[in-house]
């Protein structure tokens, strides 16, 4: 009895498994490379996956190249494009303004304006405006606050209510605002007198300081002193309002 079994007895070992020629093992058997048979693989794994063409640098760069530039765009757009407003014309409120639309002839020279618009602006409700009345005295010399050479009213918008010129003498009576007291201011070589509240009768202005009496009238300057005239000058020029 032969030693071996049915391999022994037929060669080398059966006709398929004859050496390490075996298909399922490394080396080349039946026209197949190493690994798996008919997987059309090399090297026993997985074919490496395919990168996507957007996954580029150049590609991400290039993307975001444009939105800079849309952006950049859209920014200019808007700081360039005018307001609208630049030609409109500034004005206070209470005033009117109005404008002219003017065209020219082939030869350069304006024409008459051929639109006018006139747009009035009125005050917010609540707003009030002030307006000191300005009169205009017939006292030569003299203007709505008294003499330019003096004297003449305390405040800037203090306006004469009478004015007084004699040949030794310049008066005024000033009011207080637009309806404020009354005070009387004079002039003489003497030297100046200034007197608050002075009383008013008609065309007649009475100024009291201590004992001595100022009386104010068309006719002229009377001064009395406890009741007693010590001066008595004649008007050169009066108004009064």
């Amino acid at each position: 009895m032969t030693t071996g079994g049915p391999a022994d007895q037929h060669g080398n070992g059966y006709p398929a498994f004859q050496g390490d020629q075996s298909p399922y093992y490394g080396q080349q058997s039946d026209g197949y490379q190493q690994g798996f048979p008919g997987s059309g693989y090399s090297g026993g794994g997985y074919p490496a996956p395919e990168r996507s063409p957007w996954a580029s640098p150049v590609v991400l760069v290039a993307a975001a190249a444009g939105v800079l530039l849309v952006v950049g765009g859209i920014l200019a757009a808007v700081l360039l494009i005018p307001s609208g407003d630049d030609d409109d014309p500034i004005a206070t409120p209470g005033t009117s303004i109005t404008t002219h639309t003017v065209t020219s002839s082939q030869d350069g020279q304006s024409t008459q304006p051929v639109g006018t618009q006139t747009v009035t602006l009125t005050p917010p409700p609540g707003t009030t405006t002030t307006v000191t009345d300005r009169p205009s005295p017939t006292v030569p010399g003299a203007d709505w606050q008294g003499f330019t050479d003096g004297p003449r009213c305390d405040a800037a918008n203090d306006p004469a209510v009478a004015i007084l010129r004699t040949a030794r003498s310049r008066v005024i009576i000033c009011q207080v605002g637009s309806a404020g007291g009354l005070y009387y201011k004079g002039v003489a070589p003497e030297g100046h007198k200034h007197i608050d509240f002075p009383t008013q009768q008609g065309k007649y202005f009475i100024a009291r300081s201590g004992s001595y009496e100022y009386f104010v009238t068309p006719s002229g300057l009377v001064i009395r002193d406890g009741g007693n005239t010590i001066a008595d000058e004649p008007a050169t020029a009066y108004w009064s309002r």
